[in-house]
């Protein structure tokens, strides 16, 4: 609040103006009069009824009054109005006002139905998001574990480890003219802060200490680079871009610098490769609606959308699922505006590139060379595990993956394709709760995370199984009505509903209530239920085809909370 400075002249109109309201008009007399808001914004007192502003408190202008705050202000919390207060109540103890003039500045505040209080300049935090294709590499070979390898062949004259990277900026920056930019976010100084000259570093945090980089921005670019030289090989960081004088930051990464990989592909000293998965979407319009008309009577978007039963299926990144058969017209996979006929051209249907991740099955640690029927990773850990540590124990950790990339046509539903590997889940010997590995677990004491650390390096998170509403069309058995939805997008949708209202679970609620969530995600406003959304129950993989109930004996040990694996995270 600015400081309150009433002139001994102010005082007395003050008083002049509570004389009035208990001495009818002539109080006033000689006074102007307080405006009517009755007849303009609808206030019927002499105090504001809607918002004032902190500059009239300041003033004691009982005159302003809006029904909403004007650019470059916002209506101020119940912290930001309690300091408004104790600013008048220091000014009295300063000797600056009387008890009148703060009875009089509390009606004005309380009167109203808010405060505008004027924004604070300062440069924008958590709106610099660091895009997921950053790479390092040292002389034409990929120094970190990011895909790098092509991006990498064409620096071949690079001596020193170099990280390249891009970022998508936040509307808070994207829109001010100041800033627009990496580079003006991290070297304008803004009109009206007193913060020191606006300098940028990469911070990194290796679980037990931090550390900074110097980092290079270029002119009207969003792009940066680092050498990361100073980073250890084989050790994971939490990273993130750093404004030192405001504080503000970019969201966190991570990185992990590696030996160069042998020539022969048959480096195994590095994590495990990780794939993107893609999600794509199969209309489905086979069925009849409820009025009794056949899908296949319906024409263009009628077609496409009122009968239409959604579809999810999944591939790696670099295994795209072929085109439909020409004359497939009940079955809709791709972009029908490239055309009606399906071909490998054409993007697929509502494709989401990166949905999840899951290990890289070309990776030879995946193989059964050994051939005892498992991956010959869960074999090296458990030799490992007894050379290093004296411990025994059969380790089956990682297992193959695999799920439809198509919609089975001309007959036979065929082999689902591998999509990659996922991880078992875990759970808290002394909790009950389910939960996948990160930097606490692989810096913890259990040897087995110790190895782990080394051989995944990365955070991962939960993978859930979940089943749509029934539709309409839905007239016929057969189709994939069931979705993946990795636990970061999750638990930003997800939630319970009990007595007419939604709830939003926690780490024990989620083991105990039925988990749902609206697809498409809004993360902004997860809990209204939009007329493009449909509900998915997340189900336990032994529930998805009996009704979403077990029944029998148990014979495995599942975390209660519905996961049925770990994947490297994406957050």
């Amino acid at each position: 609040m600015k400081k309150l400075t009433l002139q001994k002249t102010f005082i007395l109109i003050v008083l002049g103006l509570l004389a009035s309201c208990i001495g009818g008009e002539s109080g006033r007399k000689g006074l102007p009069r307080i405006k009517d808001f009755s007849k303009s914004s609808g206030a019927t007192s002499e105090f504001c009824e809607f918002l004032t502003t902190e500059d009239a408190v300041a003033n004691g202008d009982t005159t302003v009054c809006d029904v909403g705050c004007a650019n470059g202000y916002h209506q101020g919390d119940s912290d930001e109005i309690q300091t408004l207060k104790d600013d008048i109540n220091s000014a009295k103890t300063n000797g600056e006002i009387d008890d009148a003039t703060v009875s009089f500045l509390n009606n004005i505040i309380d009167s109203a139905q808010g405060v505008c209080i004027k924004d604070k300049v300062v440069r924008p935090t958590g709106q610099v998001y660091i895009k997921r294709d950053f790479c390092s590499c040292l002389q034409g070979k990929a120094d970190i574990i990011n895909n790098c390898e092509s991006f990498c062949a064409s620096k071949s004259t690079l001596n020193s480890p170099t990280l390249f990277g891009s970022v998508d900026l936040g509307p808070d920056i994207q829109i001010n003219a100041e800033l627009g930019n990496l580079h003006n976010w991290c070297t304008v100084e803004l009109v009206g802060t007193v913060q020191p000259a606006p300098n940028c570093i990469i911070e990194v945090f290796d679980g037990l200490s931090t550390a900074t980089i110097d980092i290079t921005t270029f002119a009207n670019s969003n792009s940066f680079q680092a050498n990361l030289t100073s980073l250890a090989k084989n050790k994971t960081y939490v990273a993130k871009i750093k404004e030192t004088g405001s504080g503000a930051v970019s969201n966190e990464f991570q990185i992990r610098r590696v030996d160069p990989p042998q020539d022969d592909g048959s480096d195994t000293s590095t994590p495990l490769k990780i794939m993107p998965v893609s999600q794509y979407t199969c209309l489905n319009r086979t069925g009849s609606l409820q009025n009794g008309t056949q899908c296949g009577e319906l024409s263009g978007n009628d077609e496409l959308f009122n009968c239409g039963t959604r579809e999810f299926y999944y591939f790696a990144s670099n295994n795209a699922p072929p085109p439909m058969s020409p004359g497939a017209h009940f079955i809709l996979c791709h972009d029908p505006q490239f055309g009606k006929d399906d071909s490998p051209l054409f993007p697929r249907l509502e494709l989401l590139p990166q949905h999840m991740a899951m290990w890289d099955q070309s990776d030879i640690r995946f193989a059964d060379q050994n051939g005892d029927s498992r991956p010959d990773i869960n074999q090296m850990i458990q030799d490992r595990l007894a050379e290093d540590f004296g411990v025994t124990r059969t380790i089956n950790i990682f297992g193959l993956f695999t799920w439809p990339n198509r919609p089975a046509t001309e007959g036979g539903t065929g082999t689902p394709p591998n999509v990659g590997f996922y991880m078992q889940p875990w759970i808290d010997s002394q909790t009950g709760r389910g939960f996948c590995p990160k930097q606490e677990q692989y810096n913890g004491n259990d040897p087995t995370f110790k190895i782990m650390k080394e051989v995944v390096g990365v955070d991962t998170e939960g993978i859930y199984l979940s089943v749509k509403q029934p539709e309409a069309s839905d007239q016929q058995e057969g189709g994939n009505k069931l979705m993946l939805i990795r636990e970061g997008l999750l638990r930003k949708i997800w939630f319970y509903f009990e007595n007419g209202q939604h709830f939003v679970p926690d780490d024990i609620t989620s083991s105990q209530k039925t988990i749902m969530y609206y697809w498409p995600p809004d993360v902004n406003d997860p809990y209204v239920q939009k007329s493009t959304q449909k509900i998915y129950t997340v189900r336990a993989p032994e529930d998805i085809n009996s009704n979403g109930a077990s029944s029998g004996l148990i014979t495995t040990v599942r975390p209660p909370d519905k996961r049925f694996g770990c994947i490297p995270s994406m957050d």
